[in-house]
């Protein structure tokens, strides 16, 4: 699907005209998605134009089997391999703040529970708005259930402060997996970043919707990609007004400042007369995140991840992305409490605004893509997380539960995606001016990374080698390139970040500036790691630059120069290439 398509495209209209189960804006009742569970995903292929089926709703109806009521244990799997199970409730531990060293108690105020098996909401559609946008009406309903959720008995599991534990529980080690001692469960780094912070978001809105008895209560997105809000929505920094959504916790300088993607902790505010490029690149970020990932889900949403498994660490770039306004929001004191550290980061209301406007990215995403299902495996769709929901029952849901909104009970209002038309305008204003600026360089030598892994102290220079050069438009769609920076190791307890420059070489000389942004590695103070797991949990970064090396003219390029740039914290690099991955277009 073309970019420009998105220009004003409401979500739920996208949702309602795709497929015969969403002829209507109303939600799909649960009962008719169920009597298609016995489709299977091969003859959804051989399904016609006019009977096309939403695989999402397919596997949303598979989702009654498993029955009512389970308990935990129901669903053993002691070997490597297979979906990511429920932790065990009797056997929370101390989770590690790795910024203070702290041990800290993250464990839910309930160890033993009956399990029920999620079932999707009934009732009015919810309609999740932009926050810049609310009426005053809005933001003191909004208000009004953060107050009544902060007034609750402090052991209550609907508690303000309950409800912000969930996000240590599943990020700073308070479990580890079923049946696999020593494997912490961790939320973050894969691809159950998004399906599991969207089943967050679902019960704390419908916690806060039930406190104040409104069925249509939705709550706000901070939509950070849109140029008219990349500032802190006014409400959230209004503390005499509305003193139950105010954190302040949060770098003050930031309050009414504009947000730069580019942002390195203690950077300087952009000047008045800086904003115009300041939006002008993060729009370009955004768009490139977009239009480089659409045929490869694991590089926008993260690598798999299976049961008792000891693989790479393996951040999309969304959730790359999405650490930078956490890091922006957050103060710049050690130790980066609230929105800056994991722990601690869901305490300020700020965070469900941010990760709602995530959830909306993930949606346009999916749009983008005609809603193919993001991953066909069972690993993944059967993956599954303990909730307590707004009917007081701790609940078992699966990823497969989630993958369509409005069967959840949720819409996104319609924005301008304002990324949608950059490239052009990104071209003529900004690689016009650096090529230009090129007739009279100085090149400077480059060299291959080598086989030793390096520490990231300044600057590495590095040229890397295309798999293949000159491809066609077809081969492009058929196969992804993508550039690897492999077997990161960083330190878990700060803020570490680089960012990824790639330009083209001449005759294998490097020019002076570092290139085009092709992406960043950024990481917050977050989940503690066992000493003897540090080498089993090395990052890599994956960034797709087929689209890319076309705006730098570098397709017939055998070579790149890639330069990695450090901002923050100590990071060793252990090697870079490049390698094509297979479509799923």
């Amino acid at each position: 699907m073309s970019l420009s398509l998105l220009a004003t495209t409401p979500i739920s209209s996208s949702l309602s005209s795709k497929t015969p189960l969403h002829q209507t804006p109303k939600r799909v009742p649960t009962t008719s998605l169920r009597a298609n569970n016995t489709i299977t995903c091969e003859q959804k292929q051989n399904v016609g134009p006019s009977q096309s089926i939403d695989r999402r709703n397919v596997l949303l109806g598979l989702g009654g089997l498993y029955g009512a009521t389970a308990t935990i244990g129901n669903q053993a799997n002691a070997e490597s391999g297979g979906p990511i199970q429920p932790p065990d409730l009797s056997k929370c531990h101390l989770a590690s703040d790795d910024e203070t060293g702290e041990q800290v108690n993250c464990c839910p105020p309930y160890s033993t529970a009956e399990v029920h098996e999620f079932k999707l909401p009934q009732g009015p559609l919810r309609h999740r708005k932009a926050a810049h946008l609310l009426t005053p009406e809005e933001i003191e309903k909004y208000n009004a259930a953060v107050a009544k959720m902060k007034q609750l008995d402090p052991k209550d599991p609907w508690h303000f402060m309950q409800q912000a534990t969930i996000h240590c529980t599943y990020c700073n080690g308070a479990f580890d997996q079923k049946d696999h001692e020593g494997k912490l469960l961790q939320v973050h780094g894969s691809w159950l970043f998004l399906p599991w912070h969207r089943m967050y978001l679902h019960f704390w809105e419908r916690i806060l919707g039930t406190l104040i008895d409104d069925p249509t209560f939705a709550i706000p997105y901070w939509n950070w990609d849109n140029p008219n809000a990349m500032t802190m929505p006014g409400f959230y920094t209004d503390k005499s007004s509305y003193p139950f959504i105010y954190n302040d916790n949060r770098n003050h300088d930031h309050y009414k400042a504009l947000m730069d993607l580019g942002y390195k902790l203690g950077d300087p505010n952009p000047r008045p007369d800086q904003y115009p490029e300041v939006k002008l690149n993060n729009l370009r970020k955004v768009y490139n995140m977009y239009k480089e990932t659409l045929g490869k889900p694991r590089l926008f949403m993260g690598a798999p991840i299976t049961a008792g498994e000891t693989t790479k660490e393996g951040a999309g770039a969304l959730e790359n992305m999405h650490n930078l306004p956490h890091q922006w929001v957050g103060p710049v004191e050690k130790p980066y409490h609230d929105m800056g550290n994991f722990y601690t980061a869901a305490r300020d209301t700020i965070f469900f605004g941010h990760h709602a406007n995530i959830d909306r990215m993930w949606e346009i995403y999916s749009i983008m893509r005609g809603h193919k299902l993001e991953f066909e495996s069972k690993d993944w769709l059967d993956s599954s997380f303990l909730f307590y929901d707004e009917n007081r029952k701790v609940v078992k849901v699966k990823i497969s539960d989630v993958l369509n909104i409005e069967n959840l009970g949720y819409t996104y209002t319609s924005e301008v995606n304002a990324w949608r038309d950059v490239r052009k305008r990104y071209k003529k204003e900004r690689l016009g001016r650096k090529r230009s600026a090129k007739e009279h360089v100085q090149l400077l030598p480059v060299s291959e990374f080598g086989t030793e892994p390096r520490p990231l102290k300044e600057p590495i220079r590095i040229l890397v080698q295309r798999p293949k050069t000159s491809r066609s438009k077809q081969e492009k769609e058929d196969d992804l390139e993508v550039l690897v920076i492999d077997d990161i190791e960083y330190e878990h307890g700060q803020h570490s970040s680089f960012d990824v420059f790639i330009s083209k070489p001449i005759e294998g000389l490097a020019g002076p500036d570092y290139g085009e942004h092709a992406g960043h590695f950024n990481r917050l103070p977050h989940f503690h790691i066992k000493k003897e797991h540090h080498s089993e949990r090395k990052a890599q970064l994956e960034l797709g630059i087929t689209n890319l090396l076309d705006d730098i003219d570098a397709e017939t390029s055998d070579n790149l120069v890639v330069t990695l740039v450090p901002k923050q914290g100590k990071v060793t690099i252990g090697g870079v290439f490049i390698e094509l991955q297979e479509s799923d277009l």
